[in-house]
């Protein structure tokens, strides 16, 4: 990861755009040096994202159904489609969406290269056949609020959808926004423990938002490169907070009795406060007493689990 001067002021103003996260009004890739800078640095981290959004998928028993193929919607350089094609394998055929037809070319180039055995067909059009599984990374941001209902529309008639974005409050608003949507017509498989209303819409929740910190792999902490290049950039490198969602046609709902701990842990000297999503949809908080619970108070202090109850949901 040798950059040049130029080389971070492209990526500087890159992040900057993305931090503003505002609605698009028109590609913002210029040239396929930005767009392979992007895939080197910022891309691999949204990787790591959906990385781990895939193990829970899969510890879930979540797979891509036969036959169908993927829609990359606002694909940017194809990290989501690869993610996906490594952990699941090669499908049909990936239609690669982007804004910008250089974005969608490159990723198509690169993904050919990449999985041949693989048909890639890059557009610039937001028609998803019926039938897709769609992958969504890091587009809701990008997206007013207005554009949500057009997009959910679209997204009816798709087999399963895929959204991984950043855990801030205003990208969580616009994914439960989408999954209040999608809820009448997919079965949620994550993250949610219920099928209702979402808690985080009830006013006494304002000061919550929905989403999760997950682990990036051991090159993050482990290579200099990375090290150096989230204190150039001021990431948290080992930290991957994002808002996440997850519907399919054919899941079959996990057993009631689940909580999923929302969020981090207000972890003090005598105790860690949760706040959990529950089976019945609402939202509520736990406290660990040290004293009382010294077993699991320590646990959780080490590592805050997935579920409170450490069970996992059903499968499809």
């Amino acid at each position: 990861m040798n950059l040049s001067r130029q080389d971070r002021l492209v990526l500087e103003q890159l992040r900057e755009r993305f931090l503003r996260a505002e609605p698009m009004k028109g590609p913002y890739w210029q040239n396929v040096r930005q767009l392979e800078l992007y895939h080197q640095t910022f891309a691999q981290r949204i990787g790591w994202k959906w990385q781990a959004v895939l193990d829970e998928l899969v510890e879930l028993g979540w797979t891509i159904p036969d036959g169908a193929s993927l829609f990359d919607l606002g694909c940017g350089s194809g990290i989501a489609t690869e993610v996906v094609l490594e952990r699941f394998g090669t499908v049909a055929e990936v239609v690669l969406s982007d804004h910008s037809a250089l974005a969608a070319e490159y990723a198509a180039t690169r993904l050919r290269a990449r999985f041949p055995e693989c048909r890639f067909r890059p557009t610039t059009e937001w028609a998803i056949p019926a039938g897709s599984v769609v992958l969504i990374s890091h587009v809701l941001t990008e997206l007013g609020r207005e554009d949500l209902c057009p997009l959910a529309e679209q997204l009816q008639h798709s087999q399963a959808v895929l959204v991984v974005e950043p855990g801030t409050r205003s990208a969580s608003a616009q994914v439960v926004a989408l999954r209040e949507m999608l809820r009448w017509h997919f079965t949620i498989v994550a993250p949610c423990p219920h099928q209702q209303r979402c808690g985080m819409l009830a006013v006494g929740n304002r000061q919550h938002w929905c989403h999760f910190h997950l682990r990036p792999p051991l090159v993050a902490f482990t290579d200099r490169q990375w090290v150096r290049f989230a204190d150039a950039f001021g990431l948290d490198i080992g930290d991957l907070a994002v808002s996440m969602l997850v519907v399919d046609r054919q899941w079959n709902a996990p057993p009631a009795g689940q909580e999923r701990i929302i969020g981090t842990a207000d972890v003090g000297q005598q105790d860690i406060v949760l706040t959990l999503c529950t089976a019945d949809g609402s939202i509520s908080q736990r406290c660990i007493d040290r004293q009382r619970h010294r077993e699991q108070y320590r646990r959780f202090r080490k590592r805050l689990p997935r579920w409170f109850d450490q069970k996992q949901p059903g499968r499809r």
